[in-house]
């Protein structure tokens, strides 16, 4: 039997093997905002810092559904994940970055609720 991404993901939580990059909760999206373009804060972006040439993993949970991108240092995407509102995303390898980003979305008139969880094999 094949070992898949969620067997990897109970062995490290098992044996300890990971290191959590970045962690916000409660995080809502598509709320009224007058200060930004369209007075709705549909989008939000984050960045965190990474090790060359690891994995990193995203946990995603959310009320309703969001998409999802990853981006490296130069602002490419390299994972990108459409209408998640429960699950886990990756490996996605970091290859040379040292800094990545998360880009969290909803459509107009949408909103969510969301939790983040980002976590990178320990070296």
């Amino acid at each position: 039997m094949p070992i898949n991404s969620r067997d990897i993901l109970y062995m490290m939580a098992v044996f300890g093997e990971r290191e959590q990059v970045f962690k916000t909760e409660g995080l809502v999206l598509g709320e009224f905002d007058p200060s930004v373009d369209g007075f709705y804060k549909n989008v939000q972006t984050f960045s965190f810092k990474v090790k060359k040439r690891k994995a990193i993993w995203i946990n995603i949970s959310s009320n309703a559904p969001v998409d999802v991108a990853v981006a490296n240092e130069r602002g490419a995407s390299i994972s990108y994940k459409q209408a998640v509102k429960e699950g886990d995303i990756g490996p996605i390898p970091t290859d040379d970055n040292k800094e990545m980003g998360i880009i969290v979305g909803v459509y107009k008139g949408d909103k969510a609720t969301v939790s983040i969880d980002i976590w990178m094999e320990r070296p």
